[in-house]
C-alpha cells in the first residue's frame, strides 16, 4: 500500500524551517511532508523547484503589468497592462482604482494587487 502525502492531497507544499536565498533572488527549502526541493519568488506559495518557473519568465521579459493574485488559491486572477499609462504616481493611482474595484482590503488577505516590476 503506498501512503500520500499532505502536501498531494492539498498541491500545496510547506518548506522545512530553513530556507536559503538564492542568487536570482528565490528562495529554495525542501517540502516537510515529500521532501522533495521547492522553490519560492516571495515566501508565500512554494512550487516544486524541478524545471523552470513559466511565470517568473513571462514576468521578466515581458511588458510591465498589474495583477490580481487570488493568494488562498495561488492563482492569477486578472492582469492589467500599464503601458499606457505615465509614470509611477498614474500606476500607484491605478492600483488604488483596482484595490477599490476588486474590494481587495475587504478581502482579509484573499486578494492582493501585486506589480510584476516588483518581482524583477
Amino acid at each position: 500500500m503506498l501512503a500520500l502525502t499532505q502536501c498531494w492531497y492539498t498541491r500545496k507544499h510547506v518548506p522545512e524551517r530553513t530556507k536559503h536565498k538564492e542568487d536570482d533572488g528565490s528562495w529554495t527549502s525542501y517540502c516537510r511532508y515529500c521532501e522533495k526541493k521547492i522553490v519560492s519568488w516571495a515566501k508565500d506559495s512554494w512550487s516544486l523547484a524541478d524545471g523552470f518557473n513559466v511565470s517568473r519568465i513571462a514576468e521578466t521579459v515581458g511588458p510591465r503589468f498589474l495583477y490580481l493574485l487570488d493568494v488562498a488559491d495561488d492563482m492569477v486572477v486578472s492582469r492589467y497592462p500599464v503601458d499606457h499609462l505615465d509614470g509611477e504616481e498614474a500606476i500607484e493611482a491605478y492600483k488604488e482604482e483596482l484595490r477599490e474595484q476588486h474590494a481587495v482590503e475587504e478581502s482579509d488577505g484573499q486578494y492582493v494587487i501585486c506589480d510584476s516590476a516588483d518581482d524583477a
